[in-house]
């Protein structure tokens, strides 16, 4: 009795094959199968939510750094400006010392 209820148990567990890999035994209850279905699923369904997820960040960068590019291009402009502006005091100081 004892050797039949090892049995199925031996059925299910990895066993090593001489090549050194892991394999299942080919036979699985209806049980198990559900279980691995299940599991697979679960793990698909992760992933596809890892994905979304990636997706997201990748787009909030993206917009982040077109934002980053704008201010740059702003900043640099203020720059120019400001580097003419000063440039413009220091001639008109200049000029009044000349006189």
């Amino acid at each position: 009795m004892q050797k039949m209820e090892q049995q199925p148990q031996q059925q299910n567990q990895l066993t090593v094959q001489n090549s050194g890999s892991l394999s299942f035994s080919s036979q699985m209850s209806k049980e198990d199968e559900e279980m691995s279905r299940s599991a697979l699923s679960t793990f698909r369904a992760k992933e596809e939510e890892i994905e979304k997820k990636k997706m997201e960040v990748r787009e909030k960068v993206q917009a982040q750094l077109g934002r980053v590019e704008e201010e740059t291009k702003r900043l640099a402009m203020i720059r120019e400006v400001l580097r003419t502006s000063i440039n413009l005091y220091i001639s008109a100081i200049l000029l009044i010392s000349f006189f």
